[in-house]
């Protein structure tokens, strides 16, 4: 077996794992409940035993170089602790040295909007030089932001929050706590609210596919638009990489949207030669990002060693 990293992007239903040896595809991914793997009772125990075990079924013997788990999570700045994961029990605190002592191998921690847009980097052939944006519209707004391949932090960690982008006047309250905030009006939860309200009969997803002219739904993709393109005025990014749950859903209309989110960019720059590509809706692509992230800061670590 050569040399392999582990990629894992946990998530609030499921749990992704696969490796993946220098420089080729990944292998023996794996989807289960998170629930079959955390009880929240030993988090660290948990999640050393699973990667152990999954390296004795797959690792040919060998150990990982290095593990990269992804979380829906608010991390440290130093990506060294989880601060608060409400959708995943038990890992408030979670620390990485902890469980790389557990495991017997290095382990990295990463937002996992920032696994899927490292997949994106990869699949799409973005450049690493440079400053490059994603936004994935799903149960929320995942916004990942890299600056010369590596993802920003900012100083507690928690840059790229563009879902709570706060609306004066509204009285909307975010899951946040806050009152307003961009997650309220452009984002799945808001989608299914309106089904609700206006479209209690259709099936969410056909929504777009029999609704998508309608006023209530044009103006969620104006709202959609408003808030990806308030980031582009502000970071004039490379590219732009569109995402998420929401807009794989059956007949979106992606290049309305792309229209009105140039519509709101400022002219001529950045809106000129800004250039917005598509995720691509993949089952593995957080598994396959977090090993491509796990190489790249296992060689910054050896580098450092040396």
């Amino acid at each position: 077996m050569k040399p392999y990293v582990i990629g894992m992007d946990i998530g609030g239903t499921n749990l992704r794992i696969a490796l993946g040896p220098q420089g080729e595809e990944i292998r023996h991914f794996q989807k289960v409940p998170q629930e079959a793997v955390l009880t929240g009772e030993s988090p660290a125990k948990e999640l050393a035993d699973f990667i152990q075990n999954y390296c004795a079924q797959h690792g040919g013997g060998a150990r990982p170089e290095a593990v990269m788990i992804g979380f829906p999570a608010t991390l440290d700045r130093n990506r060294h602790h989880v601060l608060q994961a409400p959708n995943v029990p038990g890992i408030d605190g979670l620390s990485a040295a902890d469980l790389g002592r557990l495991a017997h191998v290095p382990v990295y921690f990463e937002r996992d909007v920032n696994l899927l847009f490292s997949c994106d980097m990869l699949d799409l052939g973005i450049p690493s030089q440079g400053l490059s944006v994603g936004i994935y519209i799903g149960t929320g707004i995942g916004n990942a932001i890299f600056y010369n391949g590596r993802p920003l932090s900012g100083k507690n960690g928690v840059s790229g929050e563009l879902g709570h982008i706060p609306r004066s006047g509204s009285g909307e309250i975010c899951g946040c706590g806050n009152l307003g905030c961009a997650e309220c009006f452009a984002s799945g939860r808001r989608l299914s609210h309106l089904r609700d309200t206006y479209f209690p009969s259709l099936p969410i997803g056909r929504l777009f596919l029999e609704q998508g002219s309608s006023p209530i739904l044009q103006d969620f993709l104006e709202e959609i638009a408003c808030t990806v393109a308030a980031e582009l005025n502000i970071l004039d990014p490379e590219y732009l990489v569109l995402g998420g749950g929401v807009l794989h859903m059956a007949g979106f209309p992606l290049e309305s949207l792309k229209k009105k989110i140039l519509a709101h960019t400022r002219k001529p720059y950045p809106a000129q030669g800004l250039q917005i590509l598509h995720s691509q809706d993949a089952v593995e692509n957080g598994a396959r990002g977090a090993v491509a992230l796990a190489w790249a800061l296992d060689q910054e670590r050896k580098a450092v060693l040396s």
